[in-house]
């Protein structure tokens, strides 16, 4: 199977390419498509959901207030609040599409008196209310690598001492042979999904211009750095990975 073709240049040039994303006007996936778009984009992406609810499960009382950062449409909330009926939560996205997507969506489960949703960032949250757990689901890659310390000890200052946090995103250099490797494998796994290359094409060149992906250890190094433990992995759908921290 071989590499896309782009339009352009090759494959590699646009793993090289890195600017910012505006998540309401140019975001790799529109608001109203990303529901669909990510679940045949992600290898295992309703497993890796699950996997979250079994991991907050795990260490969580029957009771507990959550940190959602980068809630987008509400998905996560949506599957962590109807596994877990105490749970409450504070769902946390820049986009206001996306938050308008997840407040009909949590309403439509009932989810409503449990969660509230802000518009920002986790820097603009009060340090003085803290969190049994956080989560941030494919929302880091998206930060440029001078950033993405500071971001991670955002959320930990929020966290009570020993909160777990859940952390999932494509990881690796994007000119390493390992990640361009896995090109091939993704493209034919689209094929399997149905997506379309037109649209493979469009999903890979909008994604690779504003992302920063980071390897492994580059994560395991920054999440020890931002005041986490115990960091174990629990999931790796080809390029994406998650992971299970704690705030020491």
């Amino acid at each position: 199977m071989g590499q896309l073709n782009a339009p352009n240049g090759t494959l590699e040039k646009q793993l090289n390419m890195s600017q910012p994303i505006n998540f309401d006007n140019h975001s790799p996936i529109s608001a109203d498509e990303y529901d669909r778009t990510v679940q045949l984009a992600l290898p295992g992406y309703e497993v890796m959901h699950t996997m979250v609810v079994a991991c907050l499960q795990a260490y969580l009382p029957e009771s507990a207030d959550l940190l959602a950062v980068g809630s987008g449409t509400g998905t996560e909330i949506i599957r962590l609040g109807n596994a877990c009926p105490q749970w409450h939560f504070l769902g946390l996205d820049p986009s206001e599409k996306m938050q308008a997507i997840a407040k009909e969506k949590i309403s439509h489960h009932q989810l409503s008196q449990r969660v509230k949703l802000i518009q920002g960032y986790t820097q603009d949250l009060p340090t003085d209310i803290l969190y049994n757990a956080a989560t941030c689901i494919l929302v880091m890659h998206f930060i440029p690598p001078s950033g993405k310390l500071q971001f991670l000890q955002n959320i930990a200052q929020r966290l009570h001492p020993s909160a777990p946090f859940v952390l999932v995103d494509v990881f690796g250099e994007k000119t390493s042979h390992q990640l361009k490797q896995l090109m091939p494998i993704l493209q034919a796994y689209w094929d399997e999904m149905g997506l379309s290359r037109q649209k493979q094409q469009e999903f890979l060149v909008r994604f690779d211009q504003g992302t920063y992906t980071v390897p492994e250890t580059s994560i395991l190094n920054l999440l020890e750095q931002a005041g986490f433990e115990k960091t174990m992995r629990f999931y790796t759908g080809l390029w994406v990975g998650g992971w299970l921290a704690f705030k020491k």
